[in-house]
């Protein structure tokens, strides 16, 4: 299987120039050191921020791929794809925001997050317009992350360490509420049957739920620090797999229907989020020093390490059809990388 090539093309971001335009670069090659002019590059690109923004710490690629969305502190932030233009910034009630997931059809929007150890609040907007169409405030702390059921129904997982199941339809209490995790829960992850959920948090263990009778099926406990993302790979015959992200610099993959842990892989650096290509034959991973791991699933190796953006790299995103990879982190920058 050939690799990936990766080559970084364009930024919006704080910085005033990019780190390919200054150094004529856009990867480096996990087995090679780093050379002079390259260390001198990532110090200049430093030396250049100019102004500090809110980090973003979620993206997301509309359905039909023509825009994106960013949450920071400041709000959701919408940009044009691929010139990655911004378009407007809607305002949002929560203080932080961490998660934004789109329905199945597009036509809304879930938007997580909260004001730290007072409330979880998810609101639901309408899309393209932006609408607010209603706001779920049960969570005690902040929402950490959501995913969609179907066009109705949708879960969100909080610091308050309880996940819970809503509809739209019934927005005044939850329809199911799981409970199991010691600590905060930062991930969500749905099989494709819509009624087994993985879940993954602070307190180290992906755990597997039967969301129909709301049992707690198996906990898995491999990882020894908090795990940060989970990501399901497309494309599967079979069993389906999953790939977990973590702070002891693995990524590790599940057959999380038998309770299997089928390989994991070691990086240099803490992985903070994941995504897989649309095929299945890679996973992105954006890290805690701003660069990005492109993983082989199979050989679990790291066969590409690309230069992304300035510090930390909080999240990530592929596009639906054309594979241009979307990095997002501090200072609010925000790159496409294309391959």
């Amino acid at each position: 299987m050939r690799s990936l090539h990766i080559s970084l093309l364009l930024a919006v971001t704080i910085t005033t120039t990019s780190f390919a335009q200054q150094t004529g670069r856009g990867t480096l090659n996990q087995h090679q050191p780093t050379d002079e002019a390259q260390v001198d590059a990532e110090r200049s690109l430093k030396s250049a921020r100019i102004a500090t923004e809110s980090p973003i710490t979620a993206v997301a690629f509309s359905p039909d791929g023509k825009s994106v969305v960013a949450v920071s502190q400041s709000g959701l932030h919408v940009f044009a794809w691929p010139a990655l233009d911004r378009l407007r910034t809607i305002k949002t009630s929560a203080s932080n925001l961490h998660c934004v997931e789109y329905s199945p059809s597009g036509k809304c929007i879930a938007i997580g997050g909260g004001n730290p150890s007072e409330d979880g609040i998810v609101e639901i907007l309408s899309w393209p317009a932006g609408e607010l169409l209603t706001k779920f405030d049960d969570h005690s702390d902040s929402v950490r992350s959501v995913a969609w059921v179907d066009e109705t129904r949708f879960l969100t997982a909080s610091i308050d360490r309880e996940i819970k199941l809503w509809d739209l339809e019934m927005p005044t209490n939850p329809i199911l509420t799981l409970e199991g995790h010691s600590r905060s829960i930062h991930a969500l992850c749905l099989l494709t049957d819509n009624k087994t959920l993985i879940s993954a948090g602070i307190d180290q263990s992906v755990r597997v739920w039967d969301l129909e009778s709301g049992e707690l099926i198996r906990s898995m406990n491999q990882h020894i620090k908090p795990v940060h993302a989970l990501a399901l790979r497309p494309g599967m015959d079979g069993l389906p797999m999953i790939a977990s992200a973590a702070g002891d610099r693995t990524i590790r993959l599940w057959q999380p229907t038998i309770g299997r842990m089928v390989r994991y892989v070691r990086l240099d650096a803490e992985p903070l989020d994941i995504a897989w290509l649309s095929d299945g034959s890679r996973i992105v991973a954006s890290c805690v020093d701003g660069r990005i791991r492109v993983v082989d699933p199979d050989e679990v190796m790291v066969t590409q390490t690309l230069y992304a953006i300035d510090e930390w790299a909080y999240a990530v995103a592929i596009h639906p059809t054309d594979r241009s990879i979307l990095v997002g982190g501090s200072n609010g920058q925000l790159r496409r990388v294309v391959p």
